[in-house]
């Protein structure tokens, strides 16, 4: 039902017009009374109703989750920020892009080829089917599609495989802009319990018995937003529930190769080879998003559903991108980059838990990621994260309230850090104001 009501019949003399039953007034108004105090509308301006004409799917989003995420992303040039999903503009790699992007577009090799195929440029499927095989994925460059980034592979997926009604099932707290996709599609999203370990596996076979889902969404490897990274006996009793109960697993692998020791976990797509795990990998989280190139690893049936899909959209990745990250894979160029990136992040995710140890107050815990951007802390009790945003922000510091993340928008407990984003040199500061608003809370509190 829409939110407001409209009476689009045209305006008649008041005198003849009947009184209006009590309250009636103050709902149903003409679009002439609604805009009367525009001073820059035409006098007799009749403007569309918007909240009638928007269609389900784009009401179904839920509008709030971005306006948080934005109002806890503003950030001047002075606020310290953990609150990007981005990598610091620092670590783009402008120096190796300057040379591959000169060097792709030097090439003939291009000439009369001005549009890439749908599934992209044959050459690159096959260098990031070689890529994966380097992670323990077995595939073929048939299995490959080039994406415009990981969420447009999350949205092919849904208009590929859901129906209003169907069930997907989540980590309690995941990347909120694939819970918009799901919801928009007008499917049920129930949350799985997480612990330190990621998605609660041997909880799953009862959830998948109740509820029957056509998905099971993960980021098993430094999920967003926890850090959290699910062991190689839990991901098999994933797969296993997965195959038991005839339902497919999206894997979010966006930050898989950003470890910070030697040993990851294979991923999910590597530990199966019956069709069941969809992966999804991107570039912007170890080159830059402004590539805005992913790429999804599936069965050929799957492949070509999406493409057929995405003949509706937007054709193919930019040429220009596939280019460039056809020059980065060539001869391993940026296994050297991301290795020195992941080396980074680690002295900079040291340095953010040492903060932690030495400023915290009594009761606030926080994550030890493995890898990726992510240090996920929970506050004391007591203390709301909007709160902890606000006081925070005063001061000159920012970050993501936890419920942005949450399947039910209701946890308020917690609040996610990407502590690789802000400068090196900011990152015990920025954590020394967040403990000192949060320890203020907590006087206020107690009344001390």
């Amino acid at each position: 039902m829409p939110s407001a009501q409209y009476d689009l019949r045209p305006p008649v003399d008041a005198a003849s017009t009947p009184p209006a039953a009590p309250g009636r007034r103050a709902v149903i108004r003409t679009i002439r009374e609604r805009h009367a105090v525009d001073a820059h509308s035409e006098p007799n301006a009749i403007r569309p109703p918007w909240s009638v004409l928007f269609s389900d799917y784009s009401n179904r989003f839920t509008y709030h989750d971005f306006a948080s995420a934005e109002r806890a992303q503003r950030a001047d040039g002075t606020m310290i920020d953990f609150a990007a999903g981005s990598p610091n503009p620092a670590d783009i790699p402008d120096d190796l892009l300057r040379a591959v992007s000169l060097e792709a577009f030097s090439s003939h090799e291009f000439d009369g080829q001005p549009e890439s195929p749908i599934e992209g440029f044959d050459e690159l499927r096959e260098l990031l089917a070689e890529h994966m095989r380097t992670r323990g994925v077995h595939c073929k460059a048939r299995n490959v599609m080039v994406l415009s980034g990981c969420e447009q592979g999350i949205d092919l997926c849904v208009r590929a495989f859901i129906n209003p009604g169907d069930c997907v099932l989540v980590e309690q707290s995941t990347f909120f802009p694939a819970l918009q996709s799901f919801r928009s599609a007008g499917a049920r999203i129930v949350g799985v319990p997480m612990d330190g370990h990621g998605m609660r596996a041997d909880l799953l076979e009862g959830y998948c018995a109740r509820f029957h889902p056509k998905f099971i969404y993960t980021i098993p490897t430094f999920q967003n937003p926890t850090g959290s990274t699910m062991p190689s006996d839990r991901r098999r009793r994933l797969i296993d529930a997965a195959r038991r109960h005839q339902c497919l697993i999206i894997e979010d692998d966006a930050y898989g190769e950003l470890r910070y020791g030697d040993e990851c976990p294979i991923p999910l797509a590597g530990m199966e080879n019956e069709g069941y795990v969809l992966y999804l990998s991107t570039f912007s989280k170890t080159v830059t998003s402004g590539l805005r190139t992913g790429w999804i690893v599936a069965d050929p049936h799957v492949i070509g559903r999406l493409a057929a899909l995405r003949r509706m959209v937007d054709q193919h990745t930019s040429t220009s991108s596939q280019r460039i990250c056809m020059q980065l894979l060539r001869e391993g160029r940026i296994a050297g980059h991301v290795r020195a990136l992941a080396a980074a992040y680690r002295d900079r995710c040291d340095t953010a838990i040492a903060a932690f140890e030495r400023y915290a107050p009594h009761g606030m815990r926080w994550s030890v990621p493995e890898g990726g951007y992510y240090v996920w802390v929970t506050l004391p009790d007591g203390v709301r994260a909007l709160d902890a945003l606000a006081a925070s922000r005063a001061v000159g510091v920012t970050f993501m309230p936890g419920g942005v993340f949450d399947v039910d928008e209701t946890d308020d407990a917690h609040i996610r850090l990407n502590v690789v984003h802000p400068d090196p040199g900011d990152i015990e500061t920025g954590i020394r104001r967040i403990c000192a608003t949060v320890t203020g809370l907590l006087r206020e509190q107690t009344g001390r």
